[in-house]
């Protein structure tokens, strides 16, 4: 299934050495070495090399998503925190969500994604994600902040889902990481999973999937509102009905839409958990 898609495996760090003078990799202070100071090979490095010039500091996103962002754009070296609906943080959209926000950038630059699992190349593909410039760590265990980091270095987006809530330490480190790489970091996860104030906040606030009669039909799309605030430039909150997924599998806006009410009963959330079970 991922023959087009580069994985990670866990990265493991060589045992630190003291001496009377700490090396250049360690952290003066502790004589640690720093998050993300592993080795990684090099030919794996030379392929993720980005392919876009730093000095551009905006990443292209998707059409229907440019309203949620300032700019209409993915900021470099921004933190962009994304909250699904429901009850996990791969229900109700948000794995689609941030995914769809890396779409764009990956038709040019190098993306990565780390403990997202097995997600689902069809379910990338028609969201208009390029695999060939994916690198996902679908199971990075205990080292998943030391691989974040270690990609941050390299890559131009990084899709984090952190296995649960991220002290508050490390987020700072890696949110420091983000803005001197000039990588965008999108974190998936409940609100609170990230303790630092992210540059936008982007939520999945009610979502409905739609195909379905009584008892009888298939799953088209779904439709979601979404809703992004931030600070400075993303201060004003932003509220956009989208095709999450759209007939076709991707992202397109709801035209003429209103409000979307919550989902009606129980069922709407059981059914949205089979399915992102199975990759969205």
């Amino acid at each position: 299934m991922f023959d087009k898609v580069r994985q990670v495996g866990p990265l493991s760090s060589p045992p630190v050495e003291h001496g009377p003078a700490p090396r250049a990799d360690q952290d003066p202070r502790s004589g640690r070495r720093p998050l993300g100071a592993g080795h990684i090979d090099a030919v794996l490095a030379a392929r993720v090399r980005p392919t876009s010039a730093r000095r551009d500091q905006f990443l292209p996103v998707l059409t229907p998503l440019a309203p949620l962002l300032p700019g209409g754009h993915l900021a470099r070296g921004a933190v962009v925190a994304v909250a699904p609906g429901g009850g996990g943080a791969g229900a109700g959209g948000g794995t689609s969500l941030a995914f769809a926000l890396l779409a764009a950038a990956s038709n040019g630059s190098w993306c990565g994604a780390v403990g997202t699992a097995d997600p689902g190349v069809v379910a990338l593909t028609e969201l208009g994600v390029d695999l060939r410039h994916l690198v996902l760590v679908p199971r990075p265990g205990g080292q998943w902040a030391q691989v974040t980091a270690t990609l941050l270095d390299g890559l131009d987006v990084v899709l984090l889902r952190p296995p649960g809530v991220v002290g508050p330490g490390v987020a700072r480190r890696l949110a420091a990481r983000a803005r001197d790489a000039g990588t965008a970091l999108v974190v998936l996860g409940p609100a609170r999973a990230w303790p630092e104030g992210a540059d936008l906040r982007v939520t999945v606030r009610h979502g409905r999937w739609e195909g379905i009669g009584t008892g009888h039909g298939h799953l088209r799309c779904r439709r979601v509102e979404v809703e992004a605030t931030g600070r400075r430039a993303a201060a004003r909150t932003v509220v956009a009905d989208l095709w999450l997924p759209g007939p076709s599998g991707g992202v397109g806006a709801v035209a003429g839409a209103g409000a979307i009410g919550a989902r009606d009963d129980a069922r709407d959330d059981a059914r949205d958990d089979a399915i992102e079970q199975c990759g969205e």
